[in-house]
């Protein structure tokens, strides 16, 4: 089982990451890739933690300021959908994982132009019955075609590893 020391230091990393990405600082990730995320996801006990990274582009289909109607609303949608807790991931209903943090950032949210835009996510769940926590699935495969893969580097109860995930393998077991 993973020290508690270990997961502190690697949720610290991932929140540290996470704030130097919103303050503008820097990103640690890899270069921006269309049809390709990054997504840094620790498991402890009852908590799980997502950071993900996706280009728009992969999301939306452009990664300029919405003008037209359909953009816009895509756009909404995006923004709306991206704090709700099944629209990028699913985690086994018998784990009865409640959401418990929510964060989305974008420089198009904000109206802000940007030559290369990526939407981050920070999600965190609480699990009331962490035993049946042994895997999760990337839903927003199915919402998003334009996205081709995720790069997943994971802290579990099993140790820690890297995999790729893409639309027609959505799941990680550990």
């Amino acid at each position: 089982m993973i020290s508690n020391a270990l997961f502190l230091a690697a949720l610290i990393a991932t929140t540290s990451a996470w704030s130097a990405d919103k303050s503008g600082a820097h990103h640690d990730h890899a270069a921006h890739s269309h049809g390709q995320g990054q997504v840094e996801l620790v498991v402890q006990g009852d908590m799980v933690q997502l950071d993900l990274e996706i280009p728009m582009e992969s999301l939306l289909g452009h990664e300029h300021l919405p003008k037209t109607p359909a953009q816009k609303k895509a756009m909404a949608e995006l923004q709306a959908g991206a704090v709700q807790s099944d629209y990028f991931v699913s985690l086994p209903a018998a784990a009865a994982c409640q959401l418990q943090s929510a964060q989305a950032q974008s420089d198009m949210f904000l109206g802000k132009k940007s030559e290369h835009s990526d939407l981050d996510i920070q999600l965190q769940y609480k699990c009331g019955k962490p035993a049946a926590l042994q895997q999760l699935e990337f839903t927003v495969f199915k919402k998003h075609p334009r996205l081709g893969s995720l790069k997943v580097d994971m802290l579990t109860p099993k140790g820690q590893g890297s995999i790729t995930v893409k639309p027609k393998g959505p799941v990680i077991r550990w």
